[in-house]
């Protein structure tokens, strides 16, 4: 189980980072918002992912695994709009919201997930969250440049679901094999 939820952790962060580690290219890049503009689109990205991250601990209490397999589903979804939409600004606004929003929650279903595999360890698994997160990143990164390089800017969204679609089948093997019961800490 263990193991499963560090592949997971891993495929979450990286199809998350895949794409937000080039926001600011995207909205500049594609979108055209600049300056004060993409400035102002950035904080509402952090205020909703400030309540994401309350709405994530709430979830979490009561549905973790309903939560943790819908997420990659939705986020997904939101970046399938935002590939098709992500030239036209008022669309792409209306989407800013909702991505804050998301990796609010995927940043409070990250920890729960690891550390609910190991709860008689929970410092050693906050400990492999941390590195685990910094290797989806890392991983999400790389394969997000060597999209916006190959392809185009709006390619980081195709290459975020494919990932997510694995995190899926890793979130969805430990949900069947596993079915954990644990609280949400």
């Amino acid at each position: 189980m263990f193991f499963i939820s560090v592949i997971g952790v891993i495929l979450l962060n990286c199809g998350m980072f895949l794409s937000y580690t080039y926001i600011s290219e995207f909205l500049q890049g594609v979108t055209h918002i600049i300056n004060l503009d993409l400035t102002i689109t950035l904080f509402v990205y952090g205020i909703f992912s400030i309540i994401g991250n309350w709405a994530g601990g709430r979830l979490l209490a009561k549905t973790a695994n309903k939560l943790v397999l819908t997420i990659p589903f939705f986020v997904s979804a939101l970046f399938l709009i935002l590939f098709f939409v992500g030239e036209y600004s008022i669309p792409t606004l209306i989407c800013i919201p909702f991505w804050g929003l998301f990796a609010g929650i995927m940043n409070t279903i990250l920890p729960y997930w690891i550390v609910s595999a190991v709860p008689q360890a929970p410092e050693f698994g906050n400990g492999v969250f941390l590195s685990m997160s910094n290797v989806g990143v890392t991983i999400g990164t790389s394969i997000g440049g060597w999209l916006i390089v190959s392809y185009a800017t709006q390619y980081i969204f195709l290459g975020s679901i494919a990932v997510l679609i694995l995190a899926f089948l890793a979130v969805a093997l430990r949900v069947k094999k596993f079915d954990t019961k644990q609280p949400a800490y």
